[in-house]
């Protein structure tokens, strides 16, 4: 059985996010030259908990829980697809949004949010969606 591929319901946010990408790769592309990226998928298993410091305090940061990367492409095309069919089940059932990262080559080569794409989990769609970016992550390089 052939399994049709998932719609993005709003195709508004996923052009705007592929944009973003490119324009960032080519902000980059002036560091690294001919340089081809990899784009990064990790996953996160609380994308809307802000961590409590002890006595109630609010920290600003997010509780992500369990963060795993998944694994790379170097196409955003495929690393986005892999997403929106959730291949190999990468959600188990556990991770309810993703990034997406574009990174280039080097050790602790932080990537803010023009370099990312996040993306949540839809229920009925049985795949991620982008989406925008909390509030939470904005001032988060990983």
């Amino acid at each position: 059985m052939i399994r049709e591929k998932n719609e993005n319901p709003d195709t508004a946010i996923a052009s705007a996010a592929k944009t973003r990408i490119k324009d960032y790769m080519r902000d980059q592309a002036r560091q690294y030259g001919e340089t081809v990226p990899i784009f990064e998928i990790m996953l996160i298993e609380h994308p809307d908990k802000e961590l409590i410091y002890p006595k109630g305090k609010h920290s600003g940061f997010p509780d992500t829980g369990s963060v795993y990367t998944a694994g790379f492409y170097y196409t955003y095309d495929e690393a986005a697809e892999t997403l929106h069919e959730n291949a190999c089940d990468i959600r188990e059932t556990v991770y309810d949004a993703a990034f997406l990262i574009c990174r280039y080559p080097g050790l602790d080569n932080c990537v803010t949010s023009e370099g990312r794409v996040y993306f949540l989990w839809d229920t009925e769609k049985r795949g991620y969606i982008e989406t925008k970016e909390p509030k939470l992550f904005k001032h988060m390089a990983y």
